[in-house]
Formats: structure tokens, sequence, C-alpha cells
């Protein structure tokens, strides 16, 4: 196996776990083992970066053409308006658990006193 090849095999393998450890990372809840994973997340990122730039000064990589400045507008308001939406739902989502979780609390209130008038 040539080094180029190495290089690129090293690149997607590294690539791979980032995408394993952000799975990882929000499904987390324990917050010792999501610092953790944050820890090594960061430090495969720097180590991609570090191959990444190997790879390109030995021309292994070229990278795509940068993007104009109405490109990285479209997607910085896609995000926005994603990140708007998401959080919409989310608030939906807390606000329906809440009232869940009160109706639960009521009936369980109803449920013990039926069960004291019985005594």
């Amino acid at each position: 196996m040539n080094e180029q090849a190495m290089v690129t095999d090293a690149l997607n393998s590294i690539n791979a776990s980032l995408k394993s450890l952000s799975d990882m990372i929000v499904q987390t809840e324990n917050h010792e083992l999501r610092q953790t994973l944050q820890q090594m997340r960061n430090e495969a990122e720097t180590c991609q970066y570090e191959l990444y730039t190997i790879a390109k000064s030995k021309n292994y990589y070229q990278p795509a053409q940068q993007a104009t400045q109405d490109e990285i507008m479209t997607v910085k308001n896609f995000v926005n308006q994603t990140g708007d939406s998401m959080m919409g739902s989310q608030a939906g989502q807390q606000q329906g658990q809440q009232a869940g979780q009160q109706g639960q609390a009521q009936s369980q209130a109803q449920s013990q006193a039926q069960g004291m008038q019985m005594r």
C-alpha cells in the first residue's frame, strides 16, 4: 500500500470516527461521559486536520472550490431557519410533556383521594 492510499484510508477512518463520536455525544445523558466523548472528538478533529494538511501539501487531496458569498449566505439562512423551527418544536414538546406530567399528577391525586374515601 502506498503512502497516498494510507493517508486517504486514515482520513476516511478518522472521519467515520468523528461521525460516531458526534452521534454518541448527542445521545449521552451522563455529564462525565459526555465530556470525555467531546474531548475525544476534539482530539480526533485536530488529528484529522493535521492529516488533511499533510495530504493537501503532498497533492494527495484537492479541496473543493471555495464557496461564494451567496452560497455561504444561503447555507447560513437555511441553518438559521432550521434551528428556529427545531427550537420551536422542542418548546412544543416540552410543553406537551409538562401538560402530560400535570395530568398524571392530578390523576394520581384523584386516585389517592378516592382510596381514602373508601376507607
